[in-house]
């Protein structure tokens, strides 16, 4: 079991890298909620590829495609998590007022946020959602 979580880790760290890196990329020319959603997205990709052929490699069961689904189904709920507490943290950082404002600015403007406080918003709520993703995955599957 030690094994299988060293190896999740590591997917999940080089999958970070690839999270904070489109998140980065994409920030100045999309807003926010649109850059986070994609940049977890990646990242459950080439988490489900990485763990597929090797973290989870003797525990495959099913076609590729519902291995895929099912990876899906419970990064979704890892994301969620993530993309609230990003949310969140920008939210209390940012002085808006108001429920338009703040609307607006999550998914009609870029925000002028330093990367790098950007970058660590986001590392908090992958954190967060590491946990989850590693039970589901456990349970649900690679079961």
């Amino acid at each position: 079991m030690l094994e299988k979580i060293i190896k999740y880790a590591i997917v999940g760290g080089l999958g970070t890298v690839v999270n904070e890196g489109v998140l980065l990329l994409l920030k100045p020319v999309l807003p926010i909620a649109v850059s986070l959603a994609l940049a977890i997205e990646f990242s459950i990709l080439f988490n489900f590829l990485l763990n597929d052929v090797w973290t989870f490699k003797k525990e495959r069961v099913g076609s590729f495609l519902n291995r895929m689904v099912k990876f899906h189904v419970s990064s979704l709920v890892g994301g969620v998590v993530q993309y609230a507490v990003v949310i969140a943290l920008i939210l209390l950082i940012l002085p808006y007022g108001n429920l338009t404002s703040i609307l607006f600015l999550l998914f009609f403007s870029s925000i002028h946020l330093s990367s790098i406080y950007l970058a660590i918003m986001n590392f908090i709520g992958i954190v967060a959602g590491f946990g989850v993703r590693f039970v589901l995955s456990i349970k649900y599957v690679w079961a």
